[in-house]
């Protein structure tokens, strides 16, 4: 009787096991058309829902508007995705766009500099930060998330020391309209940018030596060494980069409102992450690519702006935006690809 009174449970469960083993089995054999397609389907469906509240979504002045929010999350986006690409992490995109924003609006302010030099100058900085994040994950060997957090950290009190802990303001008029004007049609400038930007980085990323030589130290770094690939300097490109591209966004981004404060790029940093891993490239490296992180960035943007078209609560906005970021970096995160940030 003992037999029979637990038969009927020992095969219910055996059953929910199989079915969970078939589910999983089914979600790894079609891994790459789900991740592929699936921050597709959530901005179909997103762009749906957001135009049946409001019609106003889906005209041309949102549209535009939209092109002009998501054109920094973009640049900074393309960015990351190269030093992500390598199997490395930059935690302090946010901080250099601050720090490229205080100090742009502080050199107009009290030195009178132009526009070409003040976009010489942002990416500059810019780009010395990235130098000096390769330099501690190349030189004193520290693992890029332990370096790029303390960059993070330093920068962060550089610009609240510039800025004197307050918002720095300033007026230059070809800088305005550099980010919020437009040369073709109603087009804003910021987005055709982001746009060219994004456009020559997907090349790069995809056809040149540079961008076939970061899938190969993704792929494994010695690996990438014994094919005669310079690690170190491939490393030490793709920081930089990153880091300039965080001075153009900053310089866009400051420009736009033509005030500078010192956290003015707080809210980059997760979204630029969570942009890159939504559009397919692995934190751990090797897959990917800076092609895909435009469906990510568009998420992330039309989320934002629609829930603003709504008429949602800021802070619910906030709390949302969070939810749907974890819960799409959820579902296309590849977990068998997971390894330790190197």
């Amino acid at each position: 009787m003992s037999n029979t009174w637990y038969e009927p449970q020992t095969t219910g469960s055996r059953s929910g096991v199989e079915v969970k083993v078939q589910i999983a089995q089914f979600y790894n054999r079609h891994r790459p058309i789900i991740n592929a397609i699936g921050p597709f389907l959530l901005l179909m469906a997103m762009v749906a829902v957001f135009a049946l509240i409001n019609p106003r979504f889906l005209s041309w002045i949102n549209l535009f508007n939209l092109m002009r929010q998501s054109s920094i999350l973009l640049i900074v986006s393309t960015g990351i995705t190269f030093v992500i690409l390598m199997g490395a992490l930059d935690l302090s995109v946010g901080a250099i766009v601050t720090l490229v924003a205080i100090s742009s609006a502080v050199l107009i302010r009290d030195f009178d500099v132009g526009a070409v030099g003040i976009a010489v100058a942002a990416a500059g900085i810019g780009a010395l930060c990235g130098l000096a994040n390769a330099a501690l994950v190349l030189r004193l060997r520290l693992p890029s998330f332990v370096a790029t957090l303390g960059t993070m950290t330093i920068l962060g009190g550089v610009s609240t020391w510039i800025s004197g802990g307050g918002n720095v303001f300033f007026q230059s008029p070809n800088l305005t309209w550099i980010a919020s004007g437009s040369v073709i049609g109603r087009i804003p400038n910021s987005g055709v940018l982001a746009l060219l930007i994004f456009v020559v980085a997907s090349f790069v990323g995809a056809r040149s030596h540079f961008g076939r030589a970061l899938f190969a130290i993704g792929g494994g770094g010695l690996t990438a060494r014994l094919s005669g690939i310079d690690v170190l300097r491939t490393k030490a490109v793709a920081f930089v980069v990153s880091g300039m591209l965080c001075g153009v966004a900053g310089l866009l981004l400051v420009a736009r409102t033509s005030t500078g404060t010192s956290r003015i790029g707080d809210d980059l940093l997760l979204q630029a992450i969570a942009a890159v891993v939504m559009g397919g490239t692995a934190l751990s490296g090797g897959s990917g690519g800076v092609h895909r992180t435009l469906t990510g960035v568009l998420v992330i943007a039309v989320l934002q702006n629609g829930l603003n078209i709504a008429g949602v609560h800021t802070y619910l906005q906030i709390m949302v935006t969070g939810f749907i970021v974890v819960l799409s970096v959820t579902i296309t995160l590849d977990r068998s690809r997971l390894a330790f940030i190197k």
